[in-house]
Order: C-alpha cells, then structure tokens, then sequence
C-alpha cells in the first residue's frame, strides 16, 4: 500500500466515524428501546427498497468496469441472492415479525430521504468512477456488522423480537459484511491507478449523507440534520 492510498483510507475511515450510522438518533433510540413499534414497522418497510436495490447495484458496478471488479463483487452478490436465503426475503421475515405484510411491503413508495439515496447510491454505481463507487459500498458496508448487533439486541431486549427467522437478516449481515468491508478497503489499499481523492471521497460523503437522510425521513422527530451540514 502506498502512503497515498494509506492518507485515502485514513480519511475515509475518519469519514465514516463523521456519520457513522450508529450516532442518529433513530438508532440511538432502538438501543435504548424507545423508537416507538410503529416507526419501526415504516423504518422495515421503507428500507426494504435498499434492500431489494442494494444486489442490483452491485450488479450494476460489475457491469461496467470490464472485471476490474469481478472478483470483488461475485462473492458479496452471490451472498446477496443465495437461492436459499436470498437478502431480501430475510428483510421480509424481519417486516413480517414487526406486523408488516408483504402486500405492504411491495406496495409502498420510498419517502423523499429515502429515494435520494436509492438514486445516490444507482448513480455511484452506474456513472462515477470505479475507485469512487468501492469506496461508497465502503462506507455502507464498513458499518453494517457493528449496526446489526446492535439491532439485534435492541430488538430482542427491547421489541420481544427473538425469532431465529426475525434476526436471520441481520445475523448473515453480522459476520458476512466484514468480509465484504475488508475486500472494499484491500482493493483500495492496493489500487495503483492514480486515485483521485477528492472524487473518492467526495462519493463517500454523498452516500453517507445520504443514509442519515433515509432516517430522518422514518424518524423525523430524531433528525439530526446538523449533522449533515
């Protein structure tokens, strides 16, 4: 790893403790048990469209970098769409234990924040450079294992959510996307293309901003909006 690509993913990583996910006040509040059931079941039901975009995305990416980025990919998205627990489904088990169906699920309509980042995170996926879209699936997928355990406890300490199929989601989640968090960070430690850092981390910011934004539009009363300026 070069001292530039070591400078790239200092910052980046200092980027991602800046919004790390597990500040908003909407996680702070499943933790502590007092986001109400009901902002819960529209947080399942609204997050299920990253869900269900979040493999066709990687798709996307793969499409176009000619394999650069095959070997990255195949695995994160095989897991993705395992024929036997496809991601997915397993968000659907979690939506169906908090009492929404999947006719909810299916006929639902992303609120503003959570559109912006369905269209932020096609667009680093379809049009930005492929070191600046790594580094965005970067940033979401670093804080996913520390983000399910917390959710994870929260909803069987606080929601009475112990179903094995209920967590499953985020049980995969918890140990599968360490290993995609580091394959992310490998490639951008052992990139030698010239990396542009302003444009890397400048799509890093987007997609994490974009993140707070899909909770506060689920839990507006908790927005941290400051946090976004």
């Amino acid at each position: 790893m070069t001292s530039e690509n070591s400078r790239l993913l200092t910052a980046l990583d200092e980027l991602i403790g800046q919004y790390h996910l597990l500040k908003h006040p909407f996680y702070q509040a499943w933790t502590e048990g007092t986001l109400p059931r009901e902002t819960l079941a529209l947080y399942a039901e609204q997050y299920y469209q990253q869900v269900k975009s979040f493999p066709k995305n990687l798709a996307r990416l793969a499409a176009r970098t000619d394999g650069l980025l095959e070997d990255l990919v195949v695995d994160n998205l095989a897991e993705e769409l395992d024929p036997d627990a496809p991601h997915p489904q397993l968000w659907r088990q979690f939506a169906n234990a908090l009492g929404v169906d999947d006719e909810r699920l299916d006929k639902a309509r992303p609120l503003p924040g959570m559109a912006k980042l369905l269209e932020d995170f096609r667009d680093v996926s379809e049009r930005r450079s492929p070191a600046a879209a790594v580094a965005a699936f970067y940033a979401y997928e670093a804080q996913v294992p520390e983000i399910s355990g917390e959710k994870i406890d929260g909803l069987r300490k606080h929601y009475g959510i112990t179903q094995p199929e209920a967590l499953a989601y985020f049980e995969v989640h918890q140990e599968a996307d360490v290993r995609h968090r580091d394959a992310w960070r490998n490639w951008l430690a052992q990139e030698t293309g010239g990396l542009n850092d302003v444009e890397i981390l400048e799509g890093a910011e987007r997609v994490l901003k974009a993140l707070w934004g899909a909770l506060d539009a689920v839990y507006p009363e908790g927005c941290a909006c400051e946090m976004k300026n």
